[in-house]
């Protein structure tokens, strides 16, 4: 399922069947946008076959991982190497003399979907038959891909646009008024991270946006038209984060939802060893990867939305809308999950977004999102966008949670590396689907917890260290996502980061219930 890449946490990586480097969900995820990446198909070729091995090679514009599936009736088994490079090469041992296996080529970094080949197959020697790829178009890395615009700094003058491409590419920005895109202003600089700050505007006026990045690609980047008004003098900018319940009361009341509430059950794994060396951090707004919680009483009236932009969900929930707006998680490399519950306090309903899209004033730019789930607060924690199919709601650190050592009473939500997690659901918590694909040690459904045999109070650490290491010793912490990064992350609906002195001591006193 920020900061440092090395956390940032994905996504609904339930709604993935092979993991990307990021959450695939998002990895859709924890799925991602992954611009620049989806029209792009590998061209594998199969080289050095051997009565039980085989070699495939592949290339790839950008530095990406390597990926190859392989299987005699299906390509489910994989061989991957995580570290990034243009020129990838995976060898299979231990095949079968003069059996035919079926390979699929995949390579990706915080992209979604994924850069994957076409099924191909190919025979180990004793035939010395090998099936080619089959012919594929030249590909197009960048083409047919939208890009995700960020606007902020909106003052009666001028606003910022920003967005993020996977690829090195140039920074345009058409723009006019009543509609018009007549002028703009560009930089030719290749990069990945675009920003144009437009000045001189006219206050109160509704400007049309379209942002643009290309490099020797047709057709180009572009954004959605989104009209942005400058603040009339005076005008304070809308707020983007809403007062939170009070810290400690329990969200989910019921029964149902004591996994939350409650500490791990059953014997421990100590995995102190295997996790020396990552680093766990927390992903919040402005790092990106974040789970954002907004609220509403329901007077503002509803939005009805799809869920068909990544898989063909069927929900059309009217949600009733925040009276601020929807302002939903974003994150870097063009990877912006659009992570946003919606809570409905007058129904106690919760509706749980992903790859929702908005404009600089929180107004969706389409209906049409990855998903949205809906749940009562009532229940469990489910249904929910995380890979787990767990609420981001349901172990969410909220807006005060970290203010004292004692204020975060309740299971945190956990962001474990895909290398290391595994296609097993754990039943610590109501997990009821998974993104994991190998045979890692962590489980979606499963709890880490910090040995609670430790005097947390006398730690050499910050009070949001001490509340986040308190929660993990008597609730532990579920593990919803997976991420393509080789770190673990909690997600938060935090603006920023809060000082995080003193929590690598996790590291050393780490135990897995699954």
């Amino acid at each position: 399922m920020k900061k440092l890449p090395a956390l940032i946490g994905p996504g609904p990586g339930a709604f993935a069947t092979r993991l990307p480097l990021m959450p695939r969900r998002f990895l859709a995820l924890g799925l991602f946008l992954g611009l620049g990446l989806g029209a792009q198909t590998l061209q594998p070729t199969v080289t050095a076959v051997s009565s039980t091995s085989l070699t495939v090679q592949w290339s790839t514009s950008q530095r990406l991982n390597s990926q190859l599936h392989y299987g005699t009736a299906s390509p489910n088994l994989r061989s991957a190497n995580w570290t990034l490079g243009t020129s990838h090469s995976v060898t299979i041992t231990g095949l079968q003399p003069g059996t035919r296996y079926l390979l699929e080529a995949e390579s990706s970094y915080y992209s979604n979907p994924d850069l994957t080949s076409a099924v191909f197959s190919a025979t180990t020697a004793g035939t010395g038959v090998i099936t080619p790829p089959p012919p594929t178009p030249t590909p197009q890395p960048i083409a047919g891909s939208s890009l995700a615009v960020q606007v902020s700094n909106i003052t009666a003058n001028g606003f910022t646009v920003s967005w993020t491409t996977q690829q090195a590419l140039n920074t345009q920005l058409h723009y006019g008024a009543d509609g018009a895109t007549n002028l703009k202003q560009a930089s030719w600089t290749l990069s990945t991270q675009h920003s144009v700050a437009l000045t001189g505007l006219n206050a109160g006026t509704a400007y049309t946006v379209v942002a643009e990045s290309s490099y020797y690609s047709n057709p180009d980047l572009l954004s959605p038209a989104m009209n942005v008004t400058t603040l009339v003098a005076g005008t304070p900018a809308p707020p983007t984060q809403p007062t939170p319940p009070t810290a400690g009361a329990r969200l989910f009341p019921a029964a149902a939802a004591n996994w939350l509430y409650s500490a791990p059950t059953g014997s421990g794994l100590n995995i102190s060893s295997m996790v020396q060396g990552i680093k766990i951090g927390v992903n919040t707004h402005d790092g990106g990867f974040d789970y954002p919680v907004v609220y509403t009483d329901g007077s503002h009236g509803c939005t009805n939305f799809t869920d068909t932009l990544q898989y063909q969900y069927g929900d059309h929930p009217c949600v009733p809308n925040p009276a601020n707006g929807y302002f939903p998680s974003v994150g870097g490399w063009g990877a912006n999950d659009g992570h946003l519950v919606v809570v409905d306090t007058a129904t106690q309903t919760y509706y749980d977004f992903w790859k929702l899209y908005v404009n600089s004033s929180g107004q969706p730019t389409s209906t049409n999102v990855g998903a949205v789930f809906s749940g009562s607060l009532n229940g469990n924690g489910t249904p929910g966008t995380t890979a787990a199919n767990i609420t981001g709601l349901a172990g969410d650190i909220l807006p005060g949670e970290l203010d004292c050592a004692t204020c975060l009473n309740h299971a945190l939500s956990i962001v474990v590396p895909g290398s290391m997690n595994s296609s097993e659901v754990g039943t610590q918590a109501p997990a009821t689907k998974t993104d994991g694909s190998g045979g890692g040690v962590f489980r979606e459904g499963a709890k880490i917890r910090f040995d609670p045999s430790i005097d947390v109070s006398t730690l050499s650490a910050s009070t949001a260290t001490k509340a986040i290491l308190r929660a993990l010793q008597l609730y532990g912490g579920v593990i919803t996502d997976q991420t393509g990064g080789n770190g673990i992350s909690i997600y938060s609906s935090l603006p920023s980061q809060p000082d995080l002195t003193g929590l690598s001591v996790a590291n050393q006193h780490l135990f897995l219930y699954y």
